[in-house]
Parts: structure tokens; C-alpha cells; sequence
């Protein structure tokens, strides 16, 4: 079955109407003008619950029913009354569309007779207080009470003083709050003398705290929301007391007092409860005033012979409505508590999703700029080393700047660490797909870290199964770099010994061969309980190895190794050393012809006459024009350079260039910006991207179709790779880039 939920006062109301209304009627019918007046007063001045409003609904029904027996001006004065009594009624719970309903009718009737100004001020007053309070609009609000309380000089002083605290929240709703100040401190004075009057009390102090909240002096705010909480309590008024620690929760959210604002929480809770036990009970004392009544009413009935059916039909009714109403009031307090524990929740995580938001837009920045900053100028010291290897020709200096070569992209793998950690974390890694000379691969690693090792004593040892296909295909720069972080591991915490580097047991199915890779020591090696947390990041066997490292080495080994897919593993003892073993797949690159040459252009189309190609350079750094100049100049490449990114669209438009390199951040205007440009001039020269920058947010920019760009590659990169991708972009039309 389903249930219509209807709001409790309604329910009230229906079956009250329903039972008593021919009671009523008969009772008010024999009062004359003035006793119909006083019981208008009398109903207002006992609103203060639920029950008392749905019998006031009905007594104030029956007044405009019979106020038509008395003379128009009579008549039109009761129901003015009368309807703005209604519209309070519906004020009070929150029903404003019927609220401003009522009062708009009071207003028609209260506008036929004159003589009645506190009548007609007081209605205003109310249309005001539904304009504010139920439809936000406190300009209409405000035109009205404004209007009226320039004409109250005729009111007593306490009506007065209402209006002036009525308009004071007004002028705080629009702002004005120096015209508010001035009204609330004119109510203060008042009211504070009027000790009949400590609900208008409590609203001054609370409308000073919603003052200070505004001007965003909250210690003053809560100092007020406490002084009117304190006054609303004290004269046990429950409902305005829960109110004010609606204000006072939403100020203590505000400011961050979350654990303060959960104790305000409490407090309302508590008054809501108690208001929904006060309403109970006098539920049950007017439940006991119906039986009286309807006692009396058996009586009357058993004379007109319908006494047992009235009875029996109205305790019914009234069992089934105590039960819906005690059924309501239930509900509403389970459902208005775990509401406002919810919403007081969803603000604290609120705030905490904007912190969290605000650290990784901090994060990416800083990898950003990490990224840009440190990469730029080792582009220049792997690019000369690269022309100086193809310039030296004699075999001892030869080998040098080789080794120097590598340590620059060991030093830049170094760099990366730390950038690597946040990369994998939000899974940007990605392994590239590349034919390298793993035989080669392994020697210079051996050579670079002959000199660390000599340095420790110890000796390095290289173990190379012959049977090892020496091309394959996959990521060096990965590979090496779990190498190198692991002969550096090695070498940290051996001493006068030896580090065993060991490429065996190779497993060769089809195009693809498994290689297990071991790196050895006979060093002082790691306790068993440490050598589960040795792979955590910033974790180190021992608390004095802070001095040695990051503790972020091992951590990306893993990584690596497992984005490879591979499990590495550990076998180790104190003072009998240690065994990292790990077990890599690699296709074989069988389209390519046996070569131990470094330099593998297996990749490169070759063009006839490279001379007759002008490729122009987009690049503000200096030292990277002479890198890249030089490079492209031990092809046979002519180049021009453009110091930022409007030269370039310049000299785009005075000449034409088979291809454009593209650097990103540049002064005046950058490489995005004006790659569109120059595509609007030019639709087909290929252009390059050259960036230093090796964040997601980059290379997805670069990559939009709308980009402009036809390819990019990240600085610092392999001459081979560089000279493949000039080519393969000269010799095609343009693509959108991958």
C-alpha cells in the first residue's frame, strides 16, 4: 500500500474540522463584534504549537464564515484580521505561498476601511517577512516595510521597535548594514527593558550575529549567537533557539571550528526534541480537552438519539490521528537528525575535496616546472656530447665523451626519480617501443660505474650469455635504469668487494626471448624482517642509510620491473651479501641486420641530399640553438633560428621551410600559440614539438588534432630517434600527431 505523506497539521486539522466544526460554529455564531475580536486575540497569543495552530485554523474559519451578519465595516474588520491571523499561521510553518495568499486578501479588505493603521501596518509588515524569509527577494521586502515604518510614528512603541528590527534584517539581507547597526542598536535599548518581550531579545542578538557574520567579524558572531541562544533557552523558547543554533552550526562550518560546530549540532538536536515532547504532550492535554468535549457532545447527541454512533466514530478518528501524528513526529525527528549530521558531513568533506584538489594542482605544477627546468639544460649536455662523438674520431677520447654521454642520461634517469614516483602513482608511465643492442647496452653500464666502483674497492663484474640475440625491442632507457639503481644500491653498501652484473638464461620462443637479470654483491646485506619494506618508498634497511640516498631507488625498481612485467625478488643474508633476480620477456628485432655499431639508424629513412633541406629551429634558449643546429649539421641539414614563436610566424611568411622544430615555453609567444598561426599561413609543413616538459596535461595538448603540430618528441632525446622522426615527416604529408 502506498502512503501519502501529508504534513502533520494538516492531518491534525482534517480530522479535527471534521469532528468539531458544527461545535464551533454554533459556540461563535451567539458572540457579538467586540467578543469575536478577542477571541482573534485570544487564538493569537496561543499559536505556540501544532495543535493550537490547527485550532486556531479552524476558529479563524469560523469567524469569516459568520462575520458577514454584522455591518460591512464590522465584517470587513474581522476578516482582515482574520486573514492575516491565517497567513501567520502558515508563516509559522513555512507554507509561504499560502502565507502570501492570506495577507494579499487581508490587505483587500483592510483597504475598504479607514481608521485601522496598526491593522494595515502589521499586515505589510508580514508580506515583508514572506518577500525576505520564504522567496529571497529583499527588495520587495523591503519596499514594503520601509514604506510603512516611515508612517509608524502612530504606532505604540513596541510595534515600533518590531518593525525597526524587522527592517534591520532586511537592510543585512541587502547589505546595508550601516542603516542595520543603527536600527539593531535602537532595538537592543528597547528591548533589553522589556523583560515580557525575550523572543524580540533573542531575535536583536541574533540579528547582530548574523551582522558580524556578514562583516566577517566572527568572534563578535558567536559572541551574540551565544547571548541569544542563552535568552531563547532560558525562556524555554525551543523552536527560536533551534534556529539560532542553525546560524551559529553554519558560522562554526565556516570558519573551520568542525568539531564546535558538531557540539551546536547537539544542542539543536536536543531543543528539537524537547519541542517535539513539548508538542506531544499537549497533544495529549488537548487529546484529554477533545474527550471532555466530546463527553459533553455524547450527551447533547444521546438526546437527538446519536450519542453511540458519534462516540465510537470519533475515538477512531482520534486513536488513528494521535497514532499518524505521534508516527510523524517520530519520523521528523529520526530523519531531521541524521539530515543535519549528513549535510554537516558532506561540508567537512566538501572541504576537504577542495584541499585535496588545491595540493594536486600544486603537484602538477611543480612536476611541471621541475620537469621543464631541470630537462632544458641537460638537452645541451647530451646534444653536445652527441656532436662530439661524431666529430672525435680517435678511440681513447672517443670513449671518454661516450662515457660522458652516458652518465648525462644516467644523471637525467637520476633527476627523474623523483618525477618517475608521482608518474607512476597516476599510472603516466608508459614503456616506448624501440630497437636497441642490449650487448651495448650492458658494457657501457658496466664502464660508467667502473670509476664508483674503484672508488669503494670493489670490483665490477659483467656475465653476458652468449646466446643473448643482441637486438631487441623494447625501452632502454627503463631497462638501464633498473641497472643503474641497482649497481648503485650495490656499491653503496659494499666495501673492498666485488658486484656481479649478470645477463642468463636466456629463453627463446619464436620472436621472443626470456631473460633473467641478476645483480649481485657481497656486501653486508639486508636482515629478513627488512626485506619486505626495502621496495616502500623512502624506506631504508637501516635508519642510518638517510645519508645515503633517497630511499625512492628501489621503489621505482619495482615499478619498472613490474611495468615490464616481471616480479623482482631478493635473496639476501647479513654479512653474506645480496641477490636481486628478476626474470624480463623481450621481442627480438628480427627485421633488422646483425650490427655491434653505437650508432644504430636502422630507423632512419635516408633522404638523397639532405643540403637541399631548410628546417627551421623555434628556440629562445642559446645553448640549445648551438645543440640542435650542430646535430642537425652532422647530417647535412641547413637550419635557420627564430628566438620565440612570433619571429618564427615571420619568417614563415617571407619564406617556405620543409619542416619546423617546435620548442613550447618561450618569451613573447609560445609554441602552441604559434603553431596555429603558421598553420593558418601554412596548412602543410611539418612541424615538430620539442619540449622538455613530461607531464599528461602536455603531451595530451600536443596531441589534439587541433593542435597544429604533426609530431613532437621530449627533450633530452637520441640523435637516431631525432633524425627519424625529421625524416619520416619530411618525406610524408602531414599527419595528425601520435
Amino acid at each position: 500500500m502506498k502512503i501519502v505523506k501529508i504534513k502533520k497539521h494538516y492531518i491534525c486539522l482534517l480530522c479535527i474540522s471534521f469532528l468539531y466544526s458544527v461545535v464551533y460554529t454554533q459556540q461563535y455564531e451567539e458572540m457579538s463584534f467586540t467578543e469575536l475580536e478577542n477571541a482573534i486575540i485570544h487564538t493569537e497569543d496561543h499559536l505556540n504549537s501544532t495543535i493550537r495552530r490547527a485550532n486556531g485554523i479552524m476558529i479563524i474559519e469560523t469567524i469569516i464564515d459568520i462575520s458577514e451578519k454584522f455591518n460591512p465595516k464590522q465584517e470587513y474588520y474581522l476578516k482582515g484580521y482574520s486573514y492575516n491571523l491565517l497567513g501567520k499561521i502558515h508563516f509559522s510553518t513555512k507554507d509561504y505561498k499560502e502565507a502570501l495568499r492570506n495577507y494579499k486578501i487581508a490587505e483587500l479588505f483592510v483597504k475598504e476601511l479607514e481608521g485601522f493603521q496598526e491593522l494595515s501596518i502589521d499586515i505589510n509588515n508580514n508580506i515583508a517577512l514572506v518577500y525576505i524569509n520564504g522567496f529571497n527577494k529583499p527588495k520587495k521586502a523591503l519596499k514594503r516595510i520601509k514604506h510603512i515604518y516611515e508612517k509608524s510614528d502612530d504606532l505604540n512603541e513596541n510595534s515600533q521597535h518590531i518593525l525597526a528590527l524587522n527592517l534591520a534584517n532586511i537592510y543585512i539581507k541587502t547589505k546595508n548594514y550601516n542603516k542595520a547597526y543603527h536600527l539593531l542598536e535602537k532595538c537592543k535599548k528597547y528591548f533589553i527593558n522589556q523583560q515580557q518581550q525575550p523572543s524580540k531579545l533573542a531575535t536583536t542578538y541574533t540579528s547582530y550575529g548574523e551582522y558580524y557574520y556578514r562583516k566577517k567579524k566572527y568572534s563578535t558572531a558567536i559572541k551574540y549567537y551565544e547571548l541569544a541562544a542563552t535568552i531563547a533557552e532560558k525562556n524555554q523558547l525551543f523552536r527560536q533557539a533551534m534556529t539560532i543554533y542553525k546560524k551559529y552550526e553554519d558560522l562554526l562550518v565556516k570558519i573551520g571550528k568542525e568539531d564546535k560546530a558538531y557540539l551546536i549540532l547537539k544542542k539543536y538536536t536536543k531543543h528539537h526534541q524537547t519541542a517535539l515532547e513539548i508538542e506531544k504532550l499537549e497533544a495529549e492535554q488537548y487529546k484529554k480537552q477533545l474527550i471532555v468535549s466530546e463527553e459533553k457532545n455524547t450527551i447533547e447527541t444521546q438526546k437527538a438519539q446519536q450519542s453511540k454512533t458519534i462516540s465510537i466514530f470519533t475515538v477512531s478518528l482520534l486513536l488513528l490521528c494521535l497514532i499518524l501524528f505521534c508516527f510523524f513526529i517520530y519520523n521528523h525527528r529520526k530523519t531531521k537528525i541524521l539530515g543535519k549530521s549528513l549535510a554537516l558531513r558532506n561540508k567537512q568533506l566538501k572541504i576537504s575535496k577542495e584541499k585535496s584538489d588545491h595540493l594536486a594542482a600544486v603537484k602538477t605544477k611543480f612536476i611541471s616546472t621541475v620537469s621543464h627546468e631541470l630537462r632544458t639544460p641537460l638537452y645541451g649536455v647530451v646534444g653536445l656530447s652527441s656532436i662530439l662523438m661524431e666529430r672525435i674520431k680517435d678511440e681513447e677520447n672517443h670513449k671518454f665523451i661516450k662515457l660522458m654521454k652516458f652518465s648525462a642520461d644516467h644523471l637525467l634517469n637520476l633527476i627523474n626519480d623523483v618525477l618517475q614516483v608521482s608518474k607512476m602513482e597516476s599510472y603516466e608511465i608508459r614503456l616506448d617501443k624501440s630497437t636497441y643492442d642490449i650487448k651495448n647496452l650492458a658494457d657501457d653500464i658496466k664502464n660508467s660505474f667502473e670509476y664508483q666502483a674503484d672508488k669503494n674497492g670493489n670490483t665490477l663484474h659483467l656475465n653476458f650469455d652468449p646466446n643473448i640475440p643482441n637486438l631487441l625491442i623494447g625501452d632502454s632507457v627503463r631497462l638501464s635504469q633498473i641497472f643503474i639503481n641497482l649497481i648503485s644500491n650495490a656499491n653503496k653498501f659494499t666495501k673492498n668487494g666485488n658486484i656481479w652484473l649478470n645477463f642468463v638464461n636466456p629463453v627463446i620462443t619464436d620472436n621472443t626471448v626470456e631473460i633473467t637479470f641478476e645483480i649481485k654483491d657481497d656486501g653486508r646485506g639486508i636482515p629478513l624482517d627488512k626485506q619486505e619494506i626495502i621496495f616502500d618508498k623512502f624506506s631504508q634497511a637501516n635508519s642510518k642509510d638517510h645519508t645515503t640516498g633517497t630511499g625512492l631507488g628501489l621503489h621505482i625498481v619495482k615499478n619498472l620491473v613490474d611495468l615490464h612485467g616481471g616480479d623482482i625478488k631478493i635473496k639476501s643474508a647479513p654479512g653474506e651479501g645480496s641477490t636481486f633476480y628478476f626474470t624480463i620477456s623481450f621481442e627480438i628485432d628480427t627485421m633488422s641486420e646483425v650490427s655491434n655499431t653505437t650508432n644504430n639508424t636502422k630507423n632512419c629513412i635516408s633522404l638523397l641530399n639532405t643540403k637541399e633541406y631548410n628546417i627551421l629551429i623555434v628556440e629562445d634558449n642559446k645553448i640549445n640553438q648551438i645543440v640542435t643546429q650542430n646535430i642537425l649539421k652532422t647530417k647535412g641539414y641547413y637550419s635557420e633560428i627564430a628566438d620565440d614563436g612570433l619571429i618564427a610566424i615571420e619568417m614563415v611568411k617571407q619564406k617556405k621551410y620543409d619542416l619546423i622544430l617546435m620548442d613550447l615555453n618561450m618569451p613573447n609567444m609560445g609554441g602552441m600559440e604559434s603553431t596555429k598561426i603558421i598553420r593558418e599561413l601554412n596548412s602543410d609543413v611539418p612541424i615538430i614539438a620539442l619540449t622538455a616538459s613530461d607531464t599528461q596535461d602536455t603531451i595530451k595538448a600536443i596531441l589534439n588534432s587541433d593542435s597544429g603540430f604533426s609530431d613532437f618528441m621530449r627533450k633530452p632525446y637520441k640523435s637516431e630517434e631525432f633524425f627519424r622522426k625529421i625524416e619520416m615527416n619530411i618525406t610524408s604529408t602531414i599527419s595528425k600527431a601520435s
